[in-house]
């Protein structure tokens, strides 16, 4: 199994029809795929994890690279895994507000610094931001009244 990241443009503005598209897809086939990952939009940048077997990885890539809707497409770290870290969600979007004043690793990234250096530490931002989200979409889950509990 491996995981890899990368950046991409969107030719789009935030909160179009092409970002729910892209979910709505990735959802879907990525679950047929063994495909999971985390998709985080910050401004008009795409940052993807995607993780699975290196084959269906590789296959995905080569769809997400071709897609009209992004440009700019650069691979920024590929690596080995034993277990996935993003092992709930055919795929996560986190869309990142902008940040005033100190410097997250994201920011330091998407500054155009692709070292190891600044790739590992975003890395662990996206999964802290991924593992917060889905706490909070279990804790939301858990609230719900089940069917049986709505009726008088």
């Amino acid at each position: 199994m491996i995981t890899l990241l990368f950046r991409a443009k969107a030719r789009f503005p935030k909160f179009s029809v092409h970002d729910l598209d892209i979910m709505r897809v990735a959802l879907r086939k990525n679950h047929l795929n063994g495909i999971t990952g985390y998709l985080l939009r910050d401004g008009n940048t795409y940052l993807q994890v995607v993780e699975g077997n290196e084959d269906d990885v590789q296959n995905l890539v080569d769809v997400i690279s071709a897609d009209s809707r992004i440009f700019g497409f650069h691979i920024l770290c590929v690596q080995p895994i034993s277990e996935r870290e993003y092992p709930g969600w055919s795929m996560g979007y986190y869309d990142r507000p902008t940040t005033k004043g100190e410097y997250t690793p994201i920011d330091l990234m998407l500054m155009n610094d692709t070292s190891c250096k600044t790739v590992q530490p975003a890395l662990e931002e996206m999964r802290h931001l991924g593992a917060q989200q889905f706490l909070k979409e279990r804790s939301i889950q858990q609230k719900q009244p089940s069917a049986g509990t709505l009726g008088c």
